[in-house]
């Protein structure tokens, strides 16, 4: 399979935000490092992305789960914060996203996902509009996550970094969730019993899956098998049977 090239989108923003009025006495933003809440439930990528941005010359913050990010959040003020979609059960990346910018209208929002793009990470009119989205496969070197970053520390508009070559990303969230089922190796007829819906259902959503990802009318390969490739390809083999969906 070819290299991924990374996409990179801008949108229009509503316009610049507001400034933040400084306390006599503060020294200059030039002289003062802006600070990130990064909120990251994977310990290594939590890691390479505070060693980037603490080497571009920010004040990084980590947390693991949405309790430490709240609490850090409370402490630092940040700037900044990335925060992944998928945190494990309970609150979410976006819950937090919203969250922390309704407490702060002026902070800079970045959102990080295996998802291909916001279509398929069932994103849109879930977030501020000038929030940024990063395929986190896309976002290959330093370099790139950093001008992510300051690109929406200066508002740049709803900045968008994502996968546009990924075998998955013309998928909808539902479609990736029913891919997600096949990948854990459950029958048409599982599915149909966790879902609640009736075989007929799951069949025609499993077979419109196949067709939006090019597989049927080739007798050569078994769609099931190569469209489960496709997803461990992009999201790794699912961990367990609970949970709500890649990250």
């Amino acid at each position: 399979m070819p290299k991924r090239k990374p996409t990179l989108k801008v949108f229009p923003g509503p316009g610049e935000r507001e400034d933040v009025p400084m306390s006599t006495g503060q020294a200059p933003p030039s002289e003062v490092a802006r600070r990130v809440l990064i909120v990251e439930d994977d310990a290594f990528t939590r890691s390479l992305m505070a060693h980037a941005l603490e080497s571009a010359g920010f004040d990084v913050t980590t947390a693991a789960t949405p309790a430490e990010a709240a609490h850090e959040f409370s402490d630092i003020d940040p700037d900044a914060v990335l925060v992944d979609i998928h945190l494990g059960e309970g609150v979410s990346g976006v819950d937090l996203a919203n969250r922390f910018r309704a407490e702060a209208p002026w902070l800079a929002l970045i959102v990080v996902s295996n998802y291909p793009n916001q279509v398929s990470a069932g994103l849109p009119r879930q977030l501020p509009e000038d929030a940024a989205f990063v395929n986190k496969a896309s976002v290959t070197d330093a370099a790139a996550l950093l001008q992510v970053v300051e690109d929406t520390l200066r508002n740049q508009g709803s900045i968008e970094v994502s996968a546009e070559e990924s075998p998955i990303a013309s998928l909808s969230s539902a479609q990736i969730a029913m891919l997600r089922m096949l990948a854990m190796g459950w029958s048409n007829a599982e599915i149909a019993k966790r879902r609640g819906s009736t075989l007929r259902s799951v069949e025609r959503m499993v077979h419109k899956v196949f067709t939006e990802l090019g597989l049927t009318g080739d007798t050569s390969i078994n769609p099931r098998v190569e469209a489960v490739k496709m997803y461990v390809s992009v999201f790794g083999l699912p961990s367990s049977e609970e949970g709500v969906g890649p990250t």
